[in-house]
This record gives C-alpha cells, structure tokens and sequence, in this order.
C-alpha cells in the first residue's frame, strides 16, 4: 500500500515546480520578441447633423489620433508597429475589406491588425469600435466599444491615451 504523500513533501514539491517555472524558460519567454501590429486607419461616420461642417478637422484628428495611436502603443517596447501597404487615406475598414487589410497586415509582418471607426452621434457625443484581430487566425482578440465627450483636440487626445491603455493592459493578461 503507497503511504499518502504529506503536506511538507507537497509543500517541497510545489516549491520546486515555481522554481522551474520562475527559471531559464520563464526567461525565454520575457526575451521573446513583442507582438507586431498593423494599425489600419479610421473609419469616421457623422450622423451629428451639425450646421458647422468639421469634416477637416475631424480628418486632421483622424490621422493624428491614428499616428498617437502608433506612437503609443510601441513607446513601452511591448508593441512594435507595421506599416500597412495601402494608398493614403483609403487604408480604413470602410475603404477596404477585413480579408484584403488582413492580406495587408499578413504582407507586412504583423501578427495583428487594429480596425477601428469612429461615430459621431450628437454634438458632444462620440462611439468608437477598437478591434484587434490575430492576422493567422483571422479571429478577434480584443474589442472595445468606447464613447468619449467632446468633439475637440483635447477630447480626442483623451480618448487615443484610454484606448492604449486598455490595449496594452490587455496585452500583460
């Protein structure tokens, strides 16, 4: 008959497996290189009705939300960027289908693609739709759906800083 193992011999046993998981291939892992992600620009739909039209600053804030968005994400070393090959302004999930920018993405090296779209709702309120898909798997990893007030630099620079920290906390899970 086997003896029942006792607690300081599973205590020991537990010990030495944290050991062997905190070692050389836990290392391994922290020197792996960062996952590379395309960033496809934005979509943007108005449906405000505003009297003023703000279409150029809203395109200005586009492509400065989406070069923050870049920027930010592969500060910290956890994220490195690829360029999409595509035409300027016609690189959007509203320009292109999700397979060619995944083709795209693939293309590049990414080993992810962030689509998103912006839509403007009122005159203060705005949704936007960030999804983060895995490029081989062609499956969505990570989605937010996000308002933010205001319809100015400020209010757009606020949101771009919330939206790369919940890409990169999600990233650490």
């Amino acid at each position: 008959m086997k003896k029942p193992i006792s607690l300081r011999s599973l205590g020991l046993v537990l010990i030495a497996a944290a050991a062997c998981c905190a070692g050389p291939g836990r290392q391994a892992l922290a020197q792996a290189e960062p996952p590379v992600i395309a960033v496809a620009e934005i979509q943007y739909i108005d449906t405000s009705g505003e009297v003023i039209d703000q279409s150029a600053d809203h395109f200005r804030r586009l492509r400065e939300f989406e070069a923050s968005l870049r920027t930010d994400l592969a500060a910290g070393g956890k994220v490195q960027n690829a360029a999409l090959d595509c035409p300027p302004n016609a690189c959007s999930i509203g320009d292109i289908e999700a397979g060619q920018l995944l083709d795209k993405a693939q293309a590049a090296g990414a080993g992810y693609l962030l689509i998103s779209s912006f839509h403007k709702v009122s005159t203060l309120v705005q949704w936007a739709k960030f999804d983060i898909i895995d490029v081989k798997a062609r499956n969505v990893v990570f989605n937010r759906l996000v308002t933010f007030r205001g319809d100015n630099d400020k209010a757009w620079r606020h949101a771009e800083s919330f939206i790369v920290r919940e890409i990169l906390d999600h990233e650490e899970r």
